[in-house]
């Protein structure tokens, strides 16, 4: 079955946590039956059922005692890849294909949903077992959600690209946003941050694509992160242009909570412009003139966090879905890359420049929380 590594979940107070994590096993998070614990006090403290843990420990009756293994989620088969690694199942293909190339869900939104929470928490409790005890948490107490742009329905931009050997590839950008917001999670959860994404994936999580010529396929197969809006069996749930709003939703659910002043929302993208030089773009919200000063005095930060002399940073303020009506207390959009400019097109097929662009993103959150001090 593998071998076991403890992990420590800050939720999770004095309990012990597992994870089995072996390249052909796959990944499950296992649980340690401590003194006073009941199927109800776990299920509740892990976000799932009495029924799930029955079911997949072959439990008859409720009964747990100290020293007791549970596993809490089904076994996730991973899969091992150029462009990956996968989980639950892989692309059918190896590459982007072409700009019009996509592969529909295999399954319902509710199944992914359900695969995609599965794989997060294994991944944030990876994170946490890894994590040094005494680092310093600056972002503790501090709620932040990721938005990953795009996703399911709606690719982003699709843009052409060479290799090295003139070799064309395909760079799809919600697919490769996705990579850089979990990259953000991982560096904000270390710093003591609780995080939440309002897109999340059933197939994978960080991937080191090597060599970066095999790009990632552009899957639909996102969802929103809302249990109860994945319910309707409908691929029309599935993130679109059309539903942008539920973004606001699922973020504004997860800040309400927070402490005054210690909530943020950042939106990650890599734009498409002709018209716009190289380098990242921080945008504020702004509306019928009127600019909100803290998502502006947010953007500043940010913008000076990512500039860089070859390629300098931008700020500008626009009246966008994602910024409206957002609870947090400050709100912008990241364009981390032009991808319409060859050359940021390479960039970010680089699972080492993505972790570079991640970290200068991270800098500016932490810069934004100590200014707020």
């Amino acid at each position: 079955m593998g071998n076991y590594r403890q992990l420590r979940l800050l939720s999770a107070g004095l309990c012990m946590v597992l994870l089995l994590a072996s390249p052909l096993a796959g990944l499950s998070v296992f649980y340690k039956v401590r003194k006073g614990d009941s199927l109800w006090s776990i299920a509740k403290k892990h976000q799932t059922s009495i029924t799930t843990i029955k079911r997949i420990n072959k439990l008859r009756t409720n009964r747990v005692y100290p020293g007791q293994v549970l596993r809490l989620t089904p076994r996730i088969t991973k899969y091992n890849a150029p462009n990956g690694p996968y989980y639950w199942q892989k692309p059918r293909a190896s590459r982007q294909r072409h700009r019009n190339y996509s592969e529909r869900p295999r399954s319902s939104p509710g199944l992914d949903y359900r695969r995609a929470q599965i794989l997060l928490r294994a991944f944030d409790n990876e994170i946490l077992a890894k994590a040094p005890r005494k680092r310093r948490k600056p972002l503790k107490g501090w709620r932040i959600v990721l938005d990953p742009g795009h996703g399911g329905i709606d690719p982003g931009a699709i843009v052409s690209n060479l290799t090295g050997q003139k070799q064309r590839v395909y760079v799809v950008e919600d697919e490769y946003v996705y990579d850089i917001a979990l990259r953000v999670y991982k560096e904000l959860r270390l710093l003591g941050a609780e995080v939440t994404l309002t897109v999340i994936s059933p197939n994978h999580l960080i991937r080191d694509n090597l060599p970066a010529k095999t790009t990632f396929v552009h899957e639909k197969n996102e969802v929103y992160n809302d249990e109860r809006y994945n319910r309707r069996n409908s691929e029309k749930v599935r993130p679109r242009s059309a539903n942008l709003s539920q973004r606001v939703r699922v973020a504004n659910r997860f800040v309400k909570g927070a402490r005054a002043g210690r909530s943020l929302f950042v939106s990650l993208h890599a734009d498409n412009t002709p018209g716009r030089p190289m380098g990242p773009l921080v945008i504020y919200h702004k509306r019928r003139g009127r600019v909100d000063r803290r998502s502006k005095s947010f953007a500043r930060v940010m913008r000076t966090a990512l500039h860089q002399p070859d390629m300098p940073a931008q700020e500008r303020g626009r009246n966008l879905a994602v910024l409206r009506n957002n609870l947090a207390h400050a709100e912008i959009l990241v364009e981390v890359h032009n991808v319409h400019h060859q050359h940021e097109a390479y960039q970010i097929r680089y699972h080492k420049d993505r972790q570079h662009h991640a970290k200068k993103v991270v800098s500016g959150i932490l810069a934004y929380a100590r200014k707020k001090r």
